[in-house]
């Protein structure tokens, strides 16, 4: 993985967007009388401490990684706890050290799809393969199973088409967790209907009346008005329609507040994020989904 890359996945976990393993600067003019042609610094020290069963983080250990830290002479000094829980470990939130940031094996998972999914990263098929790996040895190890049942994707599209065909359609083999309901997420709000995931199909072929029942249906649909190349292959998940009992219906539409670092709005997802339906019944915004 590129340091680019390793750099926006390792500040998405740490929650610093401006993170920096190493920092190139061109001509510098502070720092003594010279201007070198450029200069290639670093000071951070990031101890990493990584569990696999969920409940299992302990202060002792915790307490003598951060011993470690205390004779750092590097600028940034943080450790990062990578665990399977679905929130903080309630001895972690007790300790209250800033030096300590705590984040899940689904957060990993989450930023690799953001990385994957903007259209301003330029991911080299090698460096995609790597993280798509990362993301399939994460999901057979069951690191990545937790209480979020609902996948909410970026929707500009999806969700008009959601309401007209019941579905969601999508690049084939797209990787999802194992979730029961799909949302959707454009113009600033998370959109008030929650639909049930019928069923799912990693790679169909739109091709007229070559598929059955419901499936079958929907991709002669997509042939006759044109919605879809001709026998280019496609994911379909098959929804339950806006009116159904099965599909969550929220009080409201969720709007997003969430900002940068420096205060800027920035989407709640440029890809798919996960969350647990409960926490939709009850947020207010975005925020409170976190």
């Amino acid at each position: 993985m590129s340091l680019d890359r390793m750099q926006r996945l390792l500040g998405s976990l740490l929650g610093q967007s401006e993170f920096e393993l190493i920092r190139f600067e061109n001509q510098p003019s502070k720092g003594g009388a010279g201007v070198p042609d450029a200069i290639i610094q670093s000071s951070v020290r990031l101890l990493i401490e990584t569990k696999t069963v969920r409940g299992t983080v302990g202060i002792e250990q915790i307490v003598r990684h951060l011993e470690r830290l205390n004779n750092a002479s590097e600028t940034t000094a943080l450790l990062l706890v990578l665990t399977p829980d679905d929130i903080s470990p309630k001895v972690l939130d007790e300790l209250d050290d800033s030096r300590v940031v705590w984040a899940s094996f689904v957060m990993v998972d989450q930023a690799i799809d953001e990385i994957l999914d903007d259209k301003s990263e330029v991911v080299s098929e090698r460096e995609a393969f790597l993280m798509r790996e990362l993301q399939s040895m994460l999901a057979a190890e069951g690191l990545l199973a937790n209480a979020n049942d609902v996948a909410i994707v970026a929707a500009r599209s999806a969700w008009p088409e959601y309401n007209e065909l019941h579905a969601y359609i999508c690049q084939p083999n797209r990787p999802f967790q194992q979730v029961s309901r799909m949302g959707f997420y454009s113009q600033g709000v998370i959109y008030p209907l929650v639909p049930k995931i019928i069923e799912a199909f990693d790679e169909i072929e739109i091709r007229r009346n070559k598929h059955q029942g419901e499936l079958g249906d929907l991709v002669n649909r997509l042939v006759e008005n044109e919605l879809r190349p001709l026998g280019e292959r496609f994911k379909v998940l098959i929804l339950s329609a806006p009116e159904a009992p099965e599909t969550l219906k929220l009080p409201c539409a969720i709007p997003n507040d969430k900002l940068s670092k420096s205060g800027e709005p920035i989407a709640f997802t440029m890809g798919q994020r996960y969350v647990a339906s409960e926490a939709l019944l009850r947020a207010k915004t975005t925020t409170d989904l976190d």
